[in-house]
């Protein structure tokens, strides 16, 4: 399994030991299911306008996905809290649009950069390991963002829907699930959630 560029890997790693329950993982998004992501958000935007916003995009395996899945970098928009990852996107990915702030500020976050048409978010956040009131925080905010009927993308490495039952309910989110990827470490799964169009 192929993982981020060693300066990548080892970035990563450091602000995991600083941080760990902001990271999620260890080690940045496998090859597989990065590409899981990338094809399930290029199904999500069929036919939609606007950016493909992606959420803690740490060292951008997944960001290198999206581009070879042939989403152009013009549309999209990599949201990362940490200064230093940020930092290092903008080495790694000129000319497109990081913005450093927190997801849970989306609707604020994406105003302030000139984004006003959304047409998929996807997460990296390790939703299932952050704070409740967090994880409201960030799902509510991508919700106020998509139209009806577009897609917020989410894996998990959990057996449980990542975004929590009550916080579906009260927002009447349909949730589809993708296949067990395996061979990830730790083996993932990725989810689409949608409000639906009527």
């Amino acid at each position: 399994m192929r993982t981020a560029e060693p300066a990548g890997t080892a970035l990563f790693l450091k602000r995991w030991l600083r941080r760990p329950l902001s990271m999620g993982a260890v080690v940045p998004s496998g090859r597989l299911l990065a590409e899981a992501l990338a094809r399930t958000a290029q199904a999500a935007i069929e036919g939609r306008e606007g950016h493909v916003i992606e959420l803690g995009a740490g060292t951008g395996e997944v960001t290198k996905a999206l581009l070879a899945a042939g989403i152009p970098g013009e549309r999209l928009a990599l949201v990362e809290r940490d200064p230093e990852l940020a930092a290092f996107l903008r080495r790694h990915f000129r000319g497109l649009k990081i913005i450093e702030g927190d997801a849970a500020r989306l609707p604020r976050l994406l105003a302030a950069n000139g984004i006003d048409k959304v047409a998929a978010v996807v997460s990296g956040l390790p939703l299932l390991s952050l704070p409740t009131e967090v994880v409201n925080g960030i799902v509510n905010g991508v919700f106020d963002t998509l139209p009806r009927g577009a897609a917020l993308v989410q894996f998990t490495y959990g057996p449980s829907p990542p975004v929590p039952r009550r916080l579906r309910s009260s927002l009447r989110l349909v949730g589809a699930r993708g296949r067990r990827i395996w061979r990830n470490v730790p083996p993932a799964v990725v989810w689409t959630f949608r409000k639906p169009a009527a």
